[in-house]
């Protein structure tokens, strides 16, 4: 069986999920093929998948990694073109590669490749619902045209996630949906769409106890902080000179391991005092169970490896970026997350923070009171399966 997987290349998360997918159809004989671009080309190598690079949508982004909506929007000719270059690439990689199924994972390009050229596709896609990001205050006329936009938006793309064979929000069913905004839409929309958890490559079981990571990674008992920055590499840089900057005045009390986010080789790039900061982690699930609280981005794969984990985190969205505030307000309204705006991030506001998560019990309790939920899915397993099916759907018609 052959497999082509899509993954959006925007940020890391998209094709670091599709990953243990990947691993665990090749474990079962199975070849694949990874398509995307940006910093996703790096990582899927670097996790020794082939991958081929196609033409990049990129967003436009200011200094603190907010998405600049109105030179976005105006440059919307180049995004139609670039998608079409991506289309061709996606027609002409998937004839030479002859995949059975087809698994995209928040791209369009690919669902309407697959579909030209007639070969199943699964759509993993934890957005349904998109919201358009604004920094400012906007009037009620401005929030109702707004809403109306998002709801015409909703419509337009869902005409077009639909064209896939199957759809599955790589999520945790209610009540404990990270993206739960994303996915409050009419009924009619989730006929096709099946809630599966999040996907991840290793298990908290499957790992020593926290004490022997700890030593593994060469930390004592002292409470251990992983600092891990993801998102696109403004956003990572926005907030990496920030952090860093905290993370060498802190008190002896706290360890800390932190990535700076940039995939490739595993180098050191600053150590002192029980703060080691590395440009990538060595052993990222390592890393999840031996630390005691979660600094990061409120990105999708970040909230929910932690809610496997049962580890509390401090959050800091990227500013004006929909997708992590609303991630950080149901991680927050869980009880499992304290957040930060990044416009008051410093020493002092992570400090405090940090304090408040360590020392107020409720936090770490609630966070192993979800971890016990959210082990009981299997979503790997359950996404195979789709596969398999699916692939089998497309051998009897072909």
């Amino acid at each position: 069986m052959r497999v082509y997987f899509a993954p959006n290349g925007m940020a890391l998360g998209h094709a670091g999920r599709c990953a243990p997918i990947a691993k665990r159809l090749m474990e079962k004989g199975a070849q694949v093929l990874f398509s995307t671009y940006g910093d996703a080309v790096d990582l899927v190598y670097s996790l020794g998948f082939p991958v081929v690079k196609v033409p990049e949508i990129k967003l436009v982004e200011g200094e603190d990694g907010t998405i600049e909506m109105l030179q976005t929007s105006i440059r919307w000719p180049k995004y139609v073109v670039v998608f079409l270059k991506q289309l061709i690439c996606e027609i002409r990689n998937i004839k030479r590669f002859k995949p059975d199924v087809v698994v995209s994972d928040s791209r369009l390009s690919p669902v309407f490749a697959s579909l030209l050229l007639g070969v199943p596709c699964l759509l993993l896609l934890h957005q349904i619902k998109l919201f358009i990001p604004h920094k400012k205050p906007l009037s009620k006329i401005k929030m109702k045209l707004k809403a109306l936009g998002e709801w015409a938006i909703l419509y337009i793309l869902w005409l077009m996630w639909s064209r896939s064979t199957f759809v599955i929000v790589p999520d945790f069913p209610p009540p404990y949906t990270i993206a739960r905004e994303h996915v409050d839409v009419p009924v009619k929309f989730l006929r096709k769409v099946k809630f599966v958890g999040q996907i991840i490559d290793k298990l908290p079981h499957e790992l020593p106890s926290k004490e022997e990571a700890k030593r593994m990674l060469g930390f004592d008992g002292r409470p251990l902080i992983y600092i891990g920055v993801s998102g696109t590499k403004v956003e990572r840089e926005a907030v990496n000179r920030i952090l860093l900057d905290a993370v060498s005045k802190f008190p002896e009390k706290y360890q800390v391991i932190m990535s700076m986010g940039n995939p490739g080789e595993v180098r050191e790039v600053f150590r002192k005092n029980g703060v080691k900061v590395y440009n990538w982690v060595p052993d990222r699930y390592l890393v999840l169970k031996a630390c005691d609280l979660i600094v990061s981005r409120s990105g999708h794969n970040t909230i929910a490896e932690s809610m496997y984990y049962g580890v509390p985190s401090v959050l800091i969205p990227t500013p004006a970026h929909t997708e992590h505030e609303m991630n950080a307000r149901s991680a927050e309204a869980m009880g499992v997350a304290k957040v930060i705006r990044q416009n008051d991030l410093n020493y002092e506001t992570l400090l405090k923070a940090i304090n408040e998560v360590l020392g107020d019990g409720s936090y770490r309790a609630r966070a192993e009171l979800i971890q016990k939920r959210v082990l009981e899915n299997g979503s790997v397993d359950l996404i195979i399966r789709e596969i398999l099916s699916l692939a089998n759907f497309g051998r009897k018609y072909k």
